[in-house]
């Protein structure tokens, strides 16, 4: 069956709009918080990410063929429901903001230092413009086909940072620092909570879907949860945890000391070039599911003519929000995170609650 969007492809994207977030803030969040010991906040982590998985699947298999809002109002009712979704459609709004933001600051501090950040906001939304016309195929496929060579390249980049890593930085790790790196983990959290990306593109399944697919998955969060504990273990281990939390790109100067056996230089530039591609991946993802929440919310049938006026909101919301360093770090720090946690885990977990006291009605409806 040629579907539309695969669990396949929605485990490639999770991975591929985390990536930017798991190099750019998380490094320098857990050092902020939880000091040398934070690169085992990402281990702490899998203590939600694993029932919040295990959330997804259990929605996707309890009502197959229905999306994220089909299932709410199966759950709590139209009314509810409508008021569900247009929480998430202002989440998601500054979900993109925050992304917009961090996309500009992050040329801003690497490659491009004195360009102002409307002209990378431009460019970005010419290119989000172009692949939202090309269609959800498009976006989903570049990210599937991207994401492979951006694991080896971070493969080739840990194996020439292994002899760089100082011991003593990472060790000991005491056991009084433990609380500080459980408290931190909702840093990762936050990122890994992306997953309930599937729950959106339910419906695109399919009615039949398989365990073999829904493995799918489980392998996407081990792979987010091996990929942040070594960008955080590189970044302490080489950078050290002062500098990592008080640079806003931690990564990008930590990899500046890397070469490929003498021969090789100039890694960070690809670091920014990926950070840049997962940035776009995320807006032009979350920009499509805020154009299915206002489809579900309003009833609408057409909604290009959208485009427009919430492209404009986008770009002045960005300047009133955090046009500073300074303000986007207290913006993701105190906001951003903290309603990722609600928007991805606690509305999720009542839905599921409801779904387990539901369920002898779930299984005379299918």
């Amino acid at each position: 069956m040629n579907r539309e969007v695969t669990l396949r492809q929605i485990t490639f994207m999770y991975l591929f709009i985390s990536i930017s977030s798991i190099l750019r803030q998380m490094p320098q969040m857990l050092a902020a918080e939880a000091g040398r010991s934070g690169y085992l906040s990402p281990v702490w982590s899998i203590l939600a990410t694993v029932p919040l998985t295990a959330i997804v699947i259990l929605l996707i298999k309890s009502y197959p063929g229905l999306n994220f809002y089909e299932i709410m109002v199966q759950l709590t009712g139209k009314f509810l429901a409508k008021l569900f979704i247009l929480l998430y459609l202002l989440w998601i709004l500054l979900a993109i903001t925050a992304k917009v933001t961090a996309y500009s600051l992050t040329m801003q501090f690497t490659l491009m230092p004195k360009t102002k950040s409307d002209f990378f906001m431009a460019i970005m939304i010419v290119l989000v413009f172009y692949a939202l016309i090309r269609g959800i195929k498009t976006i989903f496929r570049f990210s599937e086909l991207t994401l492979g060579t951006v694991l080896v390249f971070f493969a080739v980049l840990f194996l020439c940072a292994m002899t760089r890593i100082r011991r003593d930085y990472l060790l000991p790790v005491q056991t009084i620092h433990l609380k500080s790196t459980i408290l931190a983990s909702k840093y990762v959290i936050a990122i890994g909570g992306n997953i309930i990306l599937a729950l959106f593109f339910a419906d695109k399944f399919g009615v039949t879907v398989t365990k073999q697919q829904l493995r799918k998955l489980w392998f996407g969060l081990l792979t987010f949860t091996g990929l942040a504990f070594i960008i955080t273990l590189f970044s302490f281990g080489i950078s050290g945890t002062s500098l990592t939390a008080n640079l806003p790109f931690p990564f990008y100067i930590t990899v500046k000391s890397i070469s490929f056996f003498n021969i090789f230089e100039r890694f960070e530039v690809f670091v920014t070039l990926i950070c840049i591609l997962s940035d776009f991946a995320a807006i032009a993802i979350f920009a499509i599911l805020l154009m299915r929440c206002f489809t579900w919310a309003f009833g609408l049938t057409e909604y290009n003519f959208l485009y427009t006026p919430l492209t404009v909101i986008i770009f002045y919301l960005t300047y009133y929000l955090s046009s500073t360093q300074f303000e986007f770090n207290y913006l993701y720090q105190y906001i951003i995170v903290n309603l990722n946690l609600v928007f991805q885990y606690v509305i999720p977990a009542l839905l599921a609650l409801l779904c387990f006291l539901k369920r002898k009605q779930i299984k005379k409806q299918y």
